[in-house]
């Protein structure tokens, strides 16, 4: 089947498409909750939901208690697992696994509300695998992860990899907040690490070094070559913003003492929104006047065709360096 690449349909019937090629016809009815919500009574809905969820969750767990561990004669239990158990287990984790769908389908709803996207076909391997791993997450905030990149493949088809979904897959909860607690601290696909530990109170680095043990650093390079444009200009991108320095046309120069994220790192990154931590963003400003160059920045990021990145120079503002 061939579709108009040019076609724009609403994202939310394309998350459709994507749910139910990962889950087949159970994805109407996901979407359809998550529309009620969106109505007059969404939040009593929602509590009603929720407080449902529980007590299902309550109940399942006492009912496995009474017919793991039953008295014996001496008063103590005795672990029994009997066919009528064993169906209920199941039933509980199947239960659990698609509530934790539900939730993420539900967020990335949420995401794209009211957008419109180009028409193309989900790719079958990515989605199969998509929901797969995502049905056995059940921290809040990890769905919250899974959800944006369920987004932002609606939106970009390709955003994120299989190789970044198996990696995030075995991420634990301190993992992302790690994660989290990183990401004010990179530029353009780099962390300066000196900067780094002087700006964050890390001053062992060790969020840099399980960063890294998690897959999203490359180990072996610690240099960045800075390279400016024919108009003296770079255009670099932080969390969905821009910094823009400002130097001599063509200027090319070497920062040392990084760490480069990789490509699924990077992916990663797109999907967190968050501001550049100003203390770091002074000391990368003070170092790029050793470079004769200067820093702007802007919290609005525009995306070009062809995937360029640009920005609004009324929205720039200076970053004095620090002293």
């Amino acid at each position: 089947m061939t579709v108009d690449v040019n076609l724009k349909v609403p994202a939310l019937e394309k998350l459709a498409d994507y749910a139910a090629s990962g889950i087949g016809a159970v994805a109407g009815p996901m979407l359809a909750t998550w529309k009620a919500r969106q109505e007059a009574k969404a939040k009593l809905i929602g509590v009603e939901a929720e407080a449902d969820s529980l007590r299902m969750i309550a109940g399942a767990q006492a009912d496995a208690r009474r017919a793991l561990v039953a008295p014996d004669e001496t008063g103590g239990g005795t672990l029994d697992i009997g066919p009528d158990g064993i169906a209920q287990r199941i039933e509980f984790q199947e239960k659990k696994r698609q509530a934790n769908i539900a939730s993420v389908v539900q967020s990335a709803a949420a995401e794209l509300d009211g957008k419109e996207v180009r028409d193309h076909e989900p790719d079958p391997d990515w989605t199969a695998r998509f929901f797969q791993d995502v049905q056995e997450v059940s921290s809040e905030d990890l769905q919250k992860i899974w959800a944006k990149i369920l987004a932002g493949e609606v939106e970009t088809p390709g955003r994120t990899s299989l190789r970044t979904l198996s990696i995030l897959r075995n991420m634990t909860q301190n993992d992302a907040n790690i994660f989290s607690e990183i990401m004010p601290y990179h530029i353009d696909g780099f962390t300066h690490v000196k900067f780094y530990i002087e700006s964050s109170g890390d001053t062992r680095g060790m969020s840099l070094t399980h960063f890294e043990e998690l897959g999203f650093f490359f180990s072996n390079n610690v240099a960045y070559s800075l390279e400016l444009d024919e108009t003296g200009k770079k255009v670099m991108e932080c969390c969905n913003r821009a910094i823009v320095i400002f130097g001599r046309p063509g200027h090319k120069s070497v920062i040392d003492g990084v760490r480069i994220i990789n490509k699924m790192g990077r992916e990663l990154i797109k999907l967190h929104d968050v501001d550049v931590n100003d203390q770091y963003l002074r000391q990368f400003s003070r170092l790029l006047v050793l470079h004769r160059c200067k820093v702007k920045y802007s919290r609005f990021l525009l995306r070009l065709p062809g995937g360029k990145i640009g920005v609004k120079d009324k929205d720039l503002r200076v970053i004095e360096p620090a002293p």
